[in-house]
């Protein structure tokens, strides 16, 4: 029986799609399901939900399910360790929008970069730090995965301070791989790409249908849709329809220096924030009616309160999740099967870049193309990405290894200094009052700047 822990399972919504997915893939054999959380109330929800699920299944006698407060006493043992950790949860995702918008920055994300993922990055990088000291010594032989934001400064810390072997997984790579071949009208089986990148901003140069170029057909499409003004709904939607117009910005993007950058407009805009002054993006407002945070918060609260109702009987037990074709919890799993039966495929994995990237630093988190072995993840040298985008790449992770340095020591003014390496917020007194004002508004989070 392998053992799979799940840190950061109160995130019920990754833990339902994660056991679906592994509930699916009878090929695995058989698994016990470690489930941690220090929110007593959201683990039960996600221990209660993933009983249901294997006995609505009939998979109990090749799935178990335990689950406890603290990881240290599932973690031994275990094959297979995966973070999704949200510290703070919603409430602080939320605090940390509310304290920009006053403060003149408008966001649309905000878990990676700008003012937002910076103070998302101060709470979160201590406590993976702390998760990873104990995956090396209680779990030393454990392939261990991280799906927790901000992903480029969490492997890079995890890697650095404590020393673990750590894969950062993202949705986002997956799908935007998907959406460019639906563009094209190509099936996504017969496509190919290559690209690199950091978690969110990951650059697709090359991209292929049977071997042959398919971007000549992608930029005719591309020409032809941006010539017809746009639809109002297409400007800033959270949810992609495949309109070339419903990610402009990535389109001037590809135009300008022949790469595609994921994931799409809503992240791929906040690692050049100094092109949004006030928040306007194509006549509307980011955050607000452009990419709404509320909005997001809203759809995620909603769907956890469904899922709630569920694991109390409230609710009949929603199984159309089983039937689910795409995904992240789906990568998760054919990376283990990969990993498993050695099957060598390939994904997208952040990963240090040890060499992989020429011009960019070797402990730095990239996102590139890595194979699946059964001796673990081998990423992929991609030495053919253009100057051009490698000196992006290579600004933009200046304020990651700022705000990390600052993270771990509880430096205030190095927490100054990413904000203004960052670029939202280019006057210091101003990076200097909104950095104050949200350590205060997240002071329970951050002791080290205690």
């Amino acid at each position: 029986m392998k053992v799979l822990v799940l840190i950061g399972a109160g995130s019920a919504v990754f833990t339902r799609g994660l056991l679906a997915d592994l509930i699916s893939a009878d090929d695995l054999g058989a698994w016990e399901i470690r489930l941690v959380d220090v929110n007593e109330e959201a683990l039960a929800v996600a221990a209660r939900l993933a009983g249901l699920m294997v006995e609505a299944r009939g998979a109990g006698d090749r799935i178990t399910v335990r689950s406890s407060t603290d990881r240290r006493e599932l973690l031994p043992g275990a094959d297979y360790v995966v973070t999704c950790v949200g510290v703070g949860g919603r409430p602080a995702w939320q605090a940390d929008h509310d304290v920009c918008i006053r403060h003149g920055i408008y966001q649309p994300v905000g878990d990676s970069v700008m003012p937002g993922g910076v103070s998302r990055l101060l709470r979160t990088v201590p406590v993976m730090v702390e998760i990873a000291h104990d995956v090396k010594a209680l779990a030393p032989g454990a392939f261990f995965f991280n799906y927790s934001n901000p992903m480029t400064a969490n492997v890079y810390a995890m890697t650095r301070y404590a020393g673990v072997e750590v894969v950062g997984l993202c949705h986002g790579m997956h799908h935007v791989q998907r959406e460019l071949a639906a563009f094209a009208g190509l099936p996504f089986e017969e496509t190919s790409t290559l690209y690199a990148g950091i978690n969110h901003l990951t650059f697709i140069y090359d991209f292929r249908h049977n071997g042959a170029d398919a971007w000549p057909g992608v930029r005719e499409k591309v020409a032809r849709e941006l010539a017809v003004a746009p639809e109002p709904q297409d400007i800033g939607s959270i949810w992609e329809n495949g309109k070339a117009w419903h990610n402009p910005f990535s389109w001037e993007i590809f135009q300008r220096y022949g790469a595609y950058p994921a994931a799409n407009d809503r992240h791929v805009l906040e690692f050049f924030p100094e092109r949004w002054a006030g928040g306007s993006y194509y006549g509307k407002t980011l955050g607000v009616d452009a990419f709404s945070v509320p909005e997001i918060l809203e759809w995620g609260e909603n769907r956890y309160q469904g899922m709630r109702a569920q694991a109390l009987g409230e609710a009949p037990l929603d199984e159309t999740v089983f039937d689910r074709s795409t995904g992240e919890q789906e990568q998760l799993i054919a990376i283990i099967r990969s990993i498993e039966l050695d099957q060598r495929a390939m994904f997208s994995v952040n990963v240090p870049n040890r060499g992989a990237v020429p011009g960019l630093p070797d402990d730095a988190a990239l996102e590139i193309p890595g194979v699946a072995t059964a001796r673990g993840l081998r990423p992929v040298s991609v030495p053919d990405l253009s100057a051009p985008l490698t000196a992006i790449l290579a600004r933009r992770l200046t304020s990651v290894y700022l705000a990390v340095e600052a993270a771990m020591t509880g430096s205030r003014d190095l927490a100054v200094e990413a904000m203004i390496a960052d670029g939202a917020v280019t006057d210091p007194s101003a990076a200097a009052e909104l950095t104050d004002a949200l350590i205060a508004e997240q002071k329970r989070f951050l002791p080290a700047f205690a």
